[in-house]
């Protein structure tokens, strides 16, 4: 692909339906578009317990200073050459509320991003990825390993925190008081066998 112009965010938003699988699992790498692996179904059951979760979370807190989260929305990280990640979820707190959900391309910085380790092309990049959410601003960074059992924490300005499954998952800064077990973000969900997951979510 080296033999290609780089395209811009939003040429690349244009070109997007006509990519490869519609454009699904691309993203924009220094202004090429890159097809990554389709998410599995471990990849599949991180997304959902932690989206259970954070929604079970979000809708006990004011409305003032919720957030909501988005899922796979692009993040436009760098610029000339062009860079756009699609991490799995995205939590954002200022502006209107949910004014990013029909956006391909968010508008706003989200404070927290979840990305996660699922396959041999996100994991070789991630600290590539992880960097570029810090220095486009992002606060926190969670990034869940299915093949560790861990979750990577990385904030601004403090050491990485690597989380094993005996261990909780807090939202500090961003999500004060919300909690989860790690080992809950790669339980298999239980609504397979007609049930309801159980979630370790505390709220303070």
């Amino acid at each position: 692909m080296s033999h290609l112009s780089p395209i811009t965010a939003n040429e690349f938003v244009t070109k997007l339906p006509d990519l490869p699988e519609a454009g699904r699992w691309h993203e924009l790498h220094d202004g090429l578009p890159v097809l990554l692996s389709a998410p599995d179904d471990v990849h599949g059951t991180i997304v959902l317990n932690l989206t259970r979760a954070l929604a079970t979370w979000l809708q006990g807190q004011p409305v003032a200073t919720r957030g909501y989260a988005c899922p796979g929305i692009g993040l436009h990280v760098k610029s000339q050459p062009d860079t756009v990640y699609f991490p799995a979820m995205s939590l954002f707190k200022d502006g209107q509320p949910f004014s990013q959900f029909d956006r391909t391309i968010a508008s706003e910085v989200p404070k927290l991003v979840i990305d996660l380790a699922s396959s041999n092309d996100r994991r070789t990049d991630m600290r590539l990825r992880t960097t570029a959410y810090l220095k486009h601003g992002v606060e926190v960074i969670w990034i869940p390993d299915p093949f560790k059992k861990e979750v990577q924490v990385i904030r601004r300005s403090a050491h990485t925190l690597a989380l094993g499954k005996w261990q909780i998952l807090n939202g500090d800064p961003v999500l004060p008081g919300f909690q989860i077990e790690v080992e809950k973000i790669f339980a298999q969900p239980k609504w397979w066998n007609g049930e309801l997951p159980e979630f370790s979510v505390v709220q303070e």
